[in-house]
């Protein structure tokens, strides 16, 4: 296909089995629709997930952990507390893991998460807000409805830190999405009357890294207006039946692209289309989870949000 870097094409495609999309947008969907709109609407629309890997089960276990770690009184937050926390609920996963998942991969990754997680802070002098774990939020920005959950919120020298989990490792070319999914978190809370002064990252995987930036109002501007950008683009798109795939180098992780007209070295299928549905079907990391059909309701969150990741890592 030669070189795919900010190549757009326009792809028409086949909405019979499109459910509405979400009335009410997650900083995990803004990035996706940013990175590929026809990804999104495989994900969103037609009802397409990764298929459950080392990677997303070890993420999903980890920020179980320090959630509940978090939770406790500060002296209560050690080394030996939180082994036994992780000790219960990998027991618990493992009753319910999905055979497709390499287990031994999953607790390497997990293990260096949690190994990595108590090389960059004390959990003892961390000052969690009330209410400061997994705080669902929402707000209009931009005119936009959109709502997340935030994995922790600390109290900072200017007033609140909003602080992401990532599992994996710091890579660069995930940083610009990363830093505008906080911004938008960041730009919710404001709206509630939290003064949120810096957003923080903390890589577990390899590298780890506590990266920390403060919120001026350019940031939370570029924010919310890439927010109502990406709704009235999705609006074009879903009147038109025709969504932009946007490739990159990142196509390589994407697991759409050997049923993408953009990405694919030979002619593919209508995506939608009866032939394209069956070879999405015969991918081993992909399941097939259909929103439902009547109403658009609910929010580009929860278990969507955990579906394509599009990525070598997890979150």
């Amino acid at each position: 296909m030669g070189d795919l870097r900010d190549t757009v094409l326009d792809v028409e495609v086949d909405d019979t089995r499109s459910a509405p999309l979400p009335d009410v947008w997650s900083p995990t969907s803004v990035n996706t629709f940013i990175k590929c709109p026809l990804a999104y609407w495989w994900q969103y629309a037609q009802g397409w997930r990764t298929a459950p890997t080392a990677a997303l089960e070890a993420g999903s276990l980890v920020h179980g952990v320090l959630e509940e770690l978090m939770d406790l009184a500060p002296a209560e937050r050690t080394k030996e507390r939180a082994r036994e926390i992780y000790a219960e609920r990998a027991s618990e996963l493992a009753l319910t893991l999905d055979p497709r998942v390499d287990a031994e991969d999953l607790r390497s990754r997990a293990g260096t998460a949690m190994t990595s997680y108590f090389e960059l802070e004390d959990p003892q002098l961390v000052e969690v807000l009330p209410d400061g774990l997994e705080r669902s939020v929402s707000a209009q920005l931009d005119g936009v409805a959109i709502a997340g959950s935030v994995d922790r919120l600390e109290f900072s020298v200017g007033g609140a830190r909003v602080v992401d989990y990532k599992t994996g490792g710091a890579k660069p070319r995930y940083a610009e999405a990363y830093w505008r999914q906080l911004m938008l978190y960041a730009g919710m809370l404001g709206e509630t009357g939290m003064d949120v002064s810096e957003v923080g990252l903390m890589y577990l995987g390899q590298p780890a890294r506590l990266m920390v930036r403060p919120t001026p109002e350019s940031a939370l501007t570029r924010a919310s207006r890439a927010l109502a950008t990406a709704a009235d683009s999705r609006a074009e798109f879903v009147a038109t039946h025709r969504w932009e795939a946007r490739t990159a180098p990142l196509c390589s992780y994407c697991p759409f692209r050997t049923a993408c007209p953009a990405r694919s070295p030979r002619q593919v299928p209508t995506p939608g289309s009866d032939a394209s549905h069956d070879a999405l079907g015969r991918l081993p990391e992909l399941v097939w989870r259909p929103r439902q059909r009547e109403g658009s309701g609910s929010a580009d969150s929860g278990a969507a949000d955990s579906g394509v990741s599009g990525s070598e890592g997890s979150d």
